[in-house]
């Protein structure tokens, strides 16, 4: 009986099959919302649970507005400005309500309860002029609550400082709102006139 023989061909789709899977392993490794998710000095936690998101964990006392949450993380009880997004005005002591400021709060607090751990996940400053953290947060199912945000109408997209990782996923949802007329988008709705 005859042993089959790899034919030249045949090794070359074989080796061409090999690595076109490492480059899809490496790219989804690179992709992963998380990546290497920790604050400097702080180690990255496990992603069970969190769809692939590794980060710093932290549990969520309060929703302050739709931009921002006090949390406590590593012990701390920390006020935190999530990334890349800026949403109609609903507390400040200084300025009026604005058109949607309490919607967008309450979405905000329909993704984070009181007690629930939540990931963060930072980029270059960890922090802004008014000493809050910054950081993107992610839900135990993977969502980025800024993403969720934009893409309700709730927010627009905005960079501070140097911090941009998260802006290009913020921006498309933010697009998609804007495209379905929705929340700030809407010309027939409250913020309109």
């Amino acid at each position: 009986m005859t042993k089959p023989r790899l034919t030249g061909a045949a090794l070359l789709v074989l080796a061409l099959a090999l690595v076109l899977l490492w480059v899809a392993l490496t790219a989804r490794g690179a992709d992963a919302p998380a990546g290497d998710g920790s604050s400097p000095g702080s180690p990255a936690s496990p992603a069970a649970g969190f769809e692939g998101v590794a980060g710093t964990a932290a549990v969520v006392e309060r929703v302050v507005d739709g931009d921002t949450i006090v949390a406590e993380v590593d012990g701390e009880r920390e006020r935190i400005r999530l990334l890349n997004i800026d949403t109609p005005e609903s507390v400040a002591e200084d300025r009026p309500v604005e058109c949607l400021g309490p919607e967008a709060a309450d979405f905000a607090k329909d993704l984070l309860s009181p007690g629930e751990e939540v990931r963060l996940v930072f980029d270059v400053e960890p922090r802004d002029e008014f000493g809050r953290m910054l950081a993107a947060v992610y839900t135990e199912d993977g969502r980025n609550v800024s993403v969720e945000l934009a893409r309700a109408g709730l927010a627009e997209a905005i960079t501070v400082g140097e911090n941009d990782r998260f802006r290009p996923d913020v921006q498309a949802a933010m697009e998609e709102a804007q495209d379905a007329s929705r929340g700030l988008w809407d010309p027939d709705g409250p913020c309109s006139g």
